[in-house]
Protein backbone atom coordinates (compact mmCIF):
# COMPACT_ATOMS: atom_id res chain seq x y z
CA UNK A 1 0.00 0.00 0.00
CA UNK A 2 1.28 3.25 -0.58
CA UNK A 3 2.32 6.10 1.96
CA UNK A 4 -0.14 8.31 0.09
CA UNK A 5 -2.47 8.88 -2.52
CA UNK A 6 -1.96 11.47 -4.96
CA UNK A 7 -5.59 12.45 -6.51
CA UNK A 8 -5.45 15.04 -8.93
CA UNK A 9 -8.94 16.26 -9.91
CA UNK A 10 -9.40 18.17 -13.50
CA UNK A 11 -11.27 21.15 -13.17
CA UNK A 12 -14.25 20.96 -15.74
CA UNK A 13 -14.92 24.54 -15.47
CA UNK A 14 -13.15 25.83 -12.65
CA UNK A 15 -9.77 25.10 -10.93
CA UNK A 16 -7.72 22.12 -10.59
CA UNK A 17 -8.34 20.50 -6.46
CA UNK A 18 -5.22 18.20 -5.27
CA UNK A 19 -6.06 15.82 -2.79
CA UNK A 20 -4.14 13.46 -0.63
CA UNK A 21 -5.38 10.27 1.05
CA UNK A 22 -2.86 9.07 3.16
CA UNK A 23 -2.15 5.56 4.47
CA UNK A 24 -4.36 5.72 7.75
CA UNK A 25 -6.93 7.18 5.69
CA UNK A 26 -6.66 10.93 7.03
CA UNK A 27 -7.12 13.59 3.82
CA UNK A 28 -5.78 16.75 3.35
CA UNK A 29 -6.61 18.99 -0.07
CA UNK A 30 -6.35 22.43 -1.71
CA UNK A 31 -7.54 23.76 -5.24
CA UNK A 32 -4.28 24.58 -7.07
CA UNK A 33 -2.87 26.77 -9.68
CA UNK A 34 -2.77 25.48 -13.19
CA UNK A 35 1.13 25.33 -13.40
CA UNK A 36 0.96 23.02 -10.37
CA UNK A 37 -0.07 19.61 -11.46
CA UNK A 38 2.81 18.88 -13.30
CA UNK A 39 5.16 20.41 -10.55
CA UNK A 40 3.39 18.42 -8.16
CA UNK A 41 4.33 15.30 -10.42
CA UNK A 42 8.21 15.87 -11.11
CA UNK A 43 8.00 15.86 -7.27
CA UNK A 44 6.63 12.47 -7.09
CA UNK A 45 9.05 11.53 -9.67
CA UNK A 46 11.83 12.92 -8.13
CA UNK A 47 11.32 11.85 -4.68
CA UNK A 48 9.84 8.38 -5.82
CA UNK A 49 13.58 7.54 -7.12
CA UNK A 50 15.65 9.15 -4.93
CA UNK A 51 13.63 7.46 -2.01
CA UNK A 52 13.16 10.61 -0.58
CA UNK A 53 10.83 10.35 2.72
CA UNK A 54 11.17 13.86 3.91
CA UNK A 55 10.75 15.46 0.84
CA UNK A 56 6.95 17.44 -0.33
CA UNK A 57 5.10 14.08 -0.20
CA UNK A 58 7.12 11.88 2.34
CA UNK A 59 5.67 15.20 4.62
CA UNK A 60 2.85 15.56 3.28
CA UNK A 61 1.92 11.05 4.09
CA UNK A 62 3.50 11.93 7.72
CA UNK A 63 1.01 15.16 8.30
CA UNK A 64 1.81 18.09 6.55
CA UNK A 65 -1.58 19.56 5.47
CA UNK A 66 -1.49 21.22 2.07
CA UNK A 67 -1.98 24.50 3.61
CA UNK A 68 0.83 23.97 6.33
CA UNK A 69 3.38 24.50 3.65
CA UNK A 70 2.43 27.90 2.45
CA UNK A 71 1.91 29.11 6.72
CA UNK A 72 4.50 31.49 7.82
CA UNK A 73 7.85 29.94 8.85
CA UNK A 74 6.97 26.99 6.97
CA UNK A 75 10.39 26.86 5.02
CA UNK A 76 12.76 27.15 8.15
CA UNK A 77 11.09 23.78 9.20
CA UNK A 78 11.54 21.95 5.95
CA UNK A 79 13.99 19.23 6.82
CA UNK A 80 17.11 19.27 3.83
CA UNK A 81 15.41 16.37 1.59
CA UNK A 82 12.82 18.57 0.70
CA UNK A 83 14.84 21.28 -0.28
CA UNK A 84 17.08 19.29 -1.96
CA UNK A 85 13.75 17.98 -3.91
CA UNK A 86 12.82 21.54 -4.90
CA UNK A 87 16.15 22.52 -5.96
CA UNK A 88 16.24 19.25 -8.12
CA UNK A 89 12.72 19.88 -9.76
CA UNK A 90 13.23 23.54 -10.43
CA UNK A 91 16.51 22.25 -12.06
CA UNK A 92 14.77 19.50 -14.18
CA UNK A 93 11.73 21.49 -15.54
CA UNK A 94 14.23 24.73 -16.56
CA UNK A 95 16.27 21.80 -18.21
CA UNK A 96 19.70 23.25 -16.79
CA UNK A 97 22.03 20.04 -17.65
CA UNK A 98 21.56 17.34 -20.31
CA UNK A 99 23.13 14.73 -17.54
CA UNK A 100 23.48 13.81 -14.28
CA UNK A 101 26.94 15.27 -14.01
CA UNK A 102 25.56 18.50 -14.68
CA UNK A 103 22.60 17.46 -12.32
CA UNK A 104 24.91 17.45 -9.64
CA UNK A 105 26.93 20.67 -10.37
CA UNK A 106 23.87 22.75 -10.92
CA UNK A 107 22.99 21.24 -7.91
CA UNK A 108 25.59 21.90 -5.63
CA UNK A 109 25.82 25.70 -7.37
CA UNK A 110 22.02 26.43 -6.86
CA UNK A 111 22.45 25.20 -2.79
CA UNK A 112 23.24 27.27 0.04
CA UNK A 113 26.48 26.06 1.52
CA UNK A 114 24.78 24.57 4.58
CA UNK A 115 22.71 22.42 2.24
CA UNK A 116 25.48 21.09 0.21
CA UNK A 117 26.70 18.60 2.44
CA UNK A 118 24.75 15.40 2.36
CA UNK A 119 23.10 16.43 -0.86
CA UNK A 120 21.87 13.57 -3.03
CA UNK A 121 24.35 12.60 -5.91
CA UNK A 122 22.20 12.20 -8.55
CA UNK A 123 23.58 9.45 -11.07
CA UNK A 124 23.05 8.59 -14.92
CA UNK A 125 20.72 5.46 -13.78
CA UNK A 126 18.80 7.77 -11.38
CA UNK A 127 18.34 10.87 -14.21
CA UNK A 128 17.11 8.28 -16.54
CA UNK A 129 14.27 6.59 -14.00
CA UNK A 130 13.29 10.02 -12.68
CA UNK A 131 12.82 11.34 -16.77
CA UNK A 132 11.07 8.25 -17.98
CA UNK A 133 8.48 8.31 -15.06
CA UNK A 134 8.17 12.26 -14.96
CA UNK A 135 7.07 11.47 -18.73
CA UNK A 136 4.38 8.92 -17.89
CA UNK A 137 2.86 11.28 -15.55
CA UNK A 138 3.13 14.08 -17.60
CA UNK A 139 1.20 11.79 -20.24
CA UNK A 140 -1.11 10.47 -17.46
CA UNK A 141 -2.09 13.95 -16.73
CA UNK A 142 -2.80 15.18 -19.44
CA UNK A 143 -4.46 12.51 -20.84
CA UNK A 144 -7.28 12.88 -17.87
CA UNK A 145 -10.22 14.36 -19.30
CA UNK A 146 -11.70 17.29 -17.79
CA UNK A 147 -13.55 16.51 -14.38
CA UNK A 148 -11.26 13.60 -14.28
CA UNK A 149 -9.41 12.54 -11.52
CA UNK A 150 -5.75 10.92 -11.99
CA UNK A 151 -4.42 8.95 -8.96
CA UNK A 152 -0.94 8.14 -8.03
CA UNK A 153 0.29 6.47 -5.59
CA UNK A 154 3.65 7.77 -3.63
CA UNK A 155 6.09 6.44 -3.96
CA UNK A 156 5.25 5.53 -7.13
CA UNK A 157 6.55 2.82 -9.00
CA UNK A 158 9.67 2.93 -11.46
CA UNK A 159 8.36 0.45 -13.54
CA UNK A 160 4.62 1.97 -14.15
CA UNK A 161 2.55 4.15 -12.17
Amino acid sequence: MPALTIELKKGRNGPTSLACVRADGSRTWARVHPFLPIHDLNHCAVESVLGFTEAFWGLVAGGWELDDFAAPGAAGRLPPQALWAEHLVGLLERKVASDASGLNEALAASLPETLRQGAPVVTDADLDAIERLRTRLKTRWESTPAGGTLRVGFPANRAGV
